[in-house]
């Protein structure tokens, strides 16, 4: 064989994808997927549970309007019934006024309903951020144990082709 022949390449270097490549492109679909978490998803899931606490701050207004809904509806009558007989019973062993026990009983009937669904779905929102910076944290260690594979074989590909060109000029 001269030095002005070409080489043919051997089946196994047409079949086979450059490794090197795969892992950088692998690595890039990571650093892409970690940047989408970051900077959308996580802080989403973290703006919705800070929402969620700034709407407690808000819960008295809504309060309000739910005791306005239930007045229209007739619920809070029933509710109010139900509340004022069990305060009129206590009152009668020298407690204190049934009307002001039967609304506190209601209000915080609606206050501990709404705080519940608060807090869970709060807790739902924090839950699924960290959940997310898990997948974050995961997706980044697996790119840089890509990147660490992509290095050795870029640089066994680069002492590949300086042994090739190492052998052609031998020849030559």
């Amino acid at each position: 064989m001269t030095a002005s022949e070409p080489v043919a390449p051997s089946p196994r270097d047409e079949t086979a994808p450059d490794l090197g490549d795969a892992l950088r492109q692998l690595f890039a679909e990571n650093a892409v997927l970690v940047a989408g978490l970051r900077g959308a998803q996580i802080p989403q899931q973290i703006g919705m549970a800070a929402a969620c606490r700034t709407l407690m701050v808000d819960l008295p207004r809504e309060l309000v309007a739910q005791v306005e809904a239930d007045l229209a509806s007739g619920a809070l009558a029933q509710r109010w019934k139900a509340a004022h007989a069990a305060a009129v019973e206590a009152y009668a062993g020298g407690g204190p006024d049934p009307t002001a026990v039967a609304l506190a009983v209601l209000m915080r009937e609606h206050g501990r309903s709404a705080m519940r669904h608060l807090i869970a779905r709060g807790k739902q929102w924090t839950a699924e951020a960290y959940r997310l910076e898990g997948q974050a944290a995961a997706l980044e260690a697996q790119a840089e144990r890509l990147r660490r594979l992509a290095s050795p074989a870029a640089s066994g590909e680069q002492s590949s082709r300086q042994s090739t060109t190492d052998s052609a000029a031998i020849a030559g």
